[in-house]
């Protein structure tokens, strides 16, 4: 109560209500663990239960597979070794072969060549200038008014051809030379006639060759002059006049550098010959 005699009007709490029942506490405390295994014993078996209706179909739900499935992977199969066969011993052969000689050819006999004799003419003149028999050589005679070639390898070593020379009566001579064949002229013009295949000799009163008879060109046409001359008599002013034919064998002869005499005039009395 409170001073003056008036009541407390005012409510008060049970304070025996606040207080904790221990009788309660301790039933609620043995039941706690009971209701944690029921639980987790629930969720277990309701996690079981979902894996088996969804879990496959996760895994194969493209984007959704978290884990890989262990049957996902193909264990790899090893591939056999295909067997190597065992090579058979094969009995070696232990004889020594020699190989066989190639027969050689046989050569081919070869024709002997009697050397054609060098005419008794010919060998007083080699004889007399000191020129060799076995290499090539050209004779000039004045008198017989001939020209003679000689060449010992050929098939026919010896070949005479009628020239022309310088006419003395018309005051052109042809001198007693023994020389070598010069430089190859070829095709040349001389006091208004042509003439072919030139071969260069020596100076006298000009210059002296061995060619072929001269010609004037008519309408394109070469006209030989004085072909009447070769073998009979002198016609030229000095040259060694040969037959357009004969001309053209004595450059393919190759005559450069071969010796080459021109026999004077008296050269038959000087010998005693015919």
């Amino acid at each position: 109560m409170k001073a003056g005699g008036e009541h407390d009007r005012s409510p008060r709490l049970d304070t025996t209500l606040m207080k904790p029942n221990r009788s309660d506490l301790s039933r609620a405390t043995t039941r706690t663990p009971i209701v944690l295994v029921t639980v987790l014993v629930l969720l277990t078996a309701l996690a079981g239960t979902v894996w088996a209706a969804w879990g496959p179909a996760l895994l194969r739900a493209p984007g959704l597979a978290i884990l890989p499935r262990a049957e996902a992977t193909a264990t790899p199969t090893r591939t056999p070794r295909p067997l190597t066969p065992v090579p058979t011993a094969v009995p070696l052969a232990l004889d020594i072969v020699l190989p066989t000689a190639t027969p050689q050819p046989v050569p081919t006999p070869q024709p002997i060549v009697t050397p054609e004799p060098l005419p008794a003419d010919l060998a007083a003149i080699v004889a007399r200038y000191g020129m060799d028999p076995e290499r090539r050589f050209i004779v000039v005679d004045l008198a017989a008014q001939k020209m003679t070639t000689w060449d010992p390898h050929a098939g026919q070593p010896l070949r005479q051809m009628p020239v022309s020379t310088g006419d003395e009566a018309r005051g052109y001579r042809t001198l007693a030379w023994y020389g070598l064949v010069g430089d190859y002229w070829g095709t040349f013009s001389s006091f208004g006639v042509y003439a072919d295949e030139g071969w260069y000799l020596f100076q006298d009163a000009g210059s002296i060759l061995i060619h072929g008879a001269p010609y004037k060109l008519v309408n394109g046409q070469k006209v030989y002059q004085d072909m009447d001359a070769l073998g009979a008599y002198p016609a030229s002013r000095g040259c060694i006049r040969l037959a357009p034919q004969d001309a053209i064998w004595f450059t393919q002869w190759q005559p450069q550098g071969v010796p080459i005499v021109i026999l004077p005039r008296d050269w038959s009395e000087r010998t005693g010959g015919d």
